[in-house]
This record gives C-alpha cells, structure tokens and sequence, in this order.
C-alpha cells in the first residue's frame, strides 16, 4: 500500500539525480563565461543549440516536479485522514475502534497461521479430502486385514511345523522298519544255528534237546513277536505321517492363498496413500484431521476479517477521507494513539522532505531560465519564441 511506502525514506536515486541536476545546473552557471569562449554562444547556432539543451532539461526537471507534486499532495491528504481521525466525536470513534480491533486480531491470526509449516503435501491434502467420509472405514478394514495377516504367518508357521514333525516321524519311522528288519535276520540265523546244533548233539551225543529246543522255540516266538509289532507299529506310523504331512500340505497351499489375496489387499491400501501400515494411515488421518481443523478456522478467519475491513471502509468513507481503504493494513494507528503519532510524524517528515525536492528543482530551473534568458541576445528572431518556451515552463511548475 502507498501509505505504508510512505513511512521510509524513498526514491533515494530520484534525490540524487534531482540533485545532480541541479548541480549540473549550478556548475553552468558558474562557468557560463568560459563556455562563452570555449563554445563561442556569441554565435547564434552555438547559442541556440545551448539554450535548446537547458531548456529540454527544464521541461525534465519540471516533469519529474510535476511527479513530486503529486505525491506531497497524497502525503497532504493521508495526513488529513490522520487529523479526520485525531478529531473523531466519541459516537463516531467508538464503532470505528471496534471495526479496528476486530481488523487488528483476525489479521494477526491471519497471519500467525501462515506461519504454521503443514506436513501434509497438496496432493495428500487433496487425496485426504476427497476420501475423507471412507477413511474411518478404510483404516478399520486395513487393521483387520493386517491382524488377519499376522494369523495367516502363524497358521503358516504352525503347519510348517506340522510338515517338519510328519516328516520326522517318518523318517524316524523308516529307520525303525530297518532295524527291525536287520534283527529279525540276525535272531532268524541265530535260532537256526542253534536249532541245528541241538539237533547235531541229541544225534551224535545222545544228549536230550527237547527241552532247550522248545524253550528256544519260545524265545524266539516272543522276541518274533515283538519284532512284528515294532515293524507294524512302523509302518502304520509312516502311513499316518504320510497322510498328515499331505493334508498339512493342501492346508498350506489353502492358507497361502489367502495370505496373498489378504496381503494384495493390504499393500494396495498401503500404496494408495503412501503409507506402510494402518498406524501410519491412522497417523495420516489424523494429521489431515488437524489440518483441515486449521484451514476452516483460516476460512472463518478470512470471512470475519473481510466483514470486519467492510464495516471499517463503511464507517471511514463517512468522515469523507481521501483513502479509507488504506487504514485496513494499520488498523493498530486507529486503536493505539502512538501509533498514529508515529505515523503521522513519518508523513510529516516525508513532506518535508517532498518540499525540499520541489525546492531544490525550482531553483535548478530558475538558474537554467535565467542562464537561457542571457543567452537571447545572441539568438536574433528566436529570442521570442525562448520567452514563450520559458512561459510555458513557468506555467508547468505553478502551483
């Protein structure tokens, strides 16, 4: 805004170029005489090409017043302002006041959250929105699916180690049938020597072998036995780890099916926000949460602030001052009397310092005219038409 420009010291290059003109001006003043000798100005087309110089730097010079003007006269009239609001009725204070310090909170809320760093990119924020009625469910459905998940791994574990004790107990099982096998030949030979021997000796000895042949017999009827049972027992243990391990198998493909369907629906969720697990979602959503909480209060912060400008525009225009609209950024100068001050001394001091641009140019132009008018005498005919050119620049810079 124009008055907060107003507040600093301004066009500092502007300055010093008036002031550089001037000083130009002031240097050609003072060396007229030698340029008399070194351009010979006595001579009409010398004196003439001079005074076209200092009269095109007048007219510049009394343009850029022209633009100096300008802004004193807006300086004078925000300063007016000021003195409209010093000079407020109590009755015409008091809603002006309240308009101000409305204006004056709803714009430092304003700004405290523009301040505020977001988390959320505009993308999430959008995707958010957009989705912000099935989020609940969607997150709900994603922990189910990951707990479900978690099941499955250690319905998975479990029958993987069904399958590794199936398949020991086969093995174990295969080992057994092999030593029984091997024994039964040993007790087969040994019982058959000792058969034979018994025979030989009751033949040849004349010894009694009934006896030990049938307690032989009996020994050997009890450890076949046994023998028997051990491999049986083997074979049906092989038999049922062979059928448990296939269904702990066809239980495993069934179950890894469902892990993949239920972990393609867990990592599509996952992707689809950008997130690694419902925490994170939930995490998200919260976040989202916050900050649409944040804008809305921003909304409503902006709709109060702009009510609030309106009424305050609405109860300035009727003081009739030259900027209402102006006093929405420094609301603070209406409700705090050194504010004003202090912006009322800013504006007297950058007057001040208009004046004395205007000044200093004026007195540029006046030792410029008064250098072109010494130069007339040497321009035969266009002597007159210089004094109209310099009544023109005169009527320029009057007031």
């Amino acid at each position: 805004m124009f008055l907060s420009r107003l507040f600093h010291k301004k066009n500092k290059k502007k300055w010093e170029e008036d002031v550089a003109k001037y000083e130009q001006a002031r240097y050609a003043t003072l060396e007229t005489e030698n340029s008399e000798r070194t351009l010979h100005l006595t001579e009409p087309e010398n004196a003439a090409s001079y005074v076209v110089d200092l009269c095109e730097q007048m007219i510049d010079v009394s343009k850029n017043i022209e633009g100096i003007r300008q802004e004193y006269q807006m300086v004078t009239s925000y300063l007016t302002d000021i003195q409209i609001i010093e000079e407020l009725t109590e009755a015409e204070r008091t809603p002006i006041e309240a308009c101000a310090q409305h204006v004056s909170q709803l714009e430092k809320q304003r700004s405290e959250f523009l301040k505020i760093e977001h988390k959320l990119s505009d993308t999430q924020y959008g995707q958010m929105q957009q989705e912000e009625a099935k989020l609940p469910g969607v997150i709900r459905r994603l922990k189910e699916n990951e707990n479900y998940l978690d099941k499955i791994k250690k319905d998975l574990a479990y029958l993987e180690g069904e399958k590794l004790q199936w398949s020991m107990l086969r093995t174990e099982s295969l080992h057994t049938q092999n030593i029984m096998r091997k024994a039964s030949c040993v007790l087969l030979s040994i019982f058959t020597i000792a058969f034979v021997l018994a025979l030989v000796g009751s033949w040849y000895f004349h010894v009694e072998a009934q006896l030990p042949i049938t307690i032989g017999c009996f020994v050997a009827a009890i450890i076949g036995v046994f023998v028997f049972i051990r491999y049986q027992e083997a074979t049906k243990n092989i038999r049922k780890a062979d059928i448990n391990k296939n269904h702990a198998i066809s239980l495993e493909n069934h179950v890894k099916i469902r892990f993949v369907n239920m972990k393609n629906a867990v990592d599509y969720t996952c992707e689809k926000y950008h997130v690694h697990n419902a925490n994170e979602l939930q995490a998200l959503y919260e976040q989202y949460q916050s900050e649409a909480k944040e804008k809305e209060q921003f909304r409503k912060t902006n709709d109060e602030l702009e009510y609030y400008s309106k009424s305050l525009i609405h109860y300035l225009s009727k003081q009739k001052m030259y900027d209402a609209k102006v006093w929405i950024q420094h609301a603070d100068a209406i409700i705090d009397s050194r504010e004003l001050v202090e912006l009322k001394h800013n504006l007297i001091e950058r007057r001040q310092h208009l004046r004395g641009r205007i000044e200093s140019a004026l007195q540029s132009i006046e030792i410029m005219k008064k250098d072109a008018m010494k130069q007339a005498q040497y321009m035969d005919d266009n002597g007159l038409q210089l004094q109209k050119i310099i009544q023109k620049i005169d009527q320029m810079n009057q007031y």
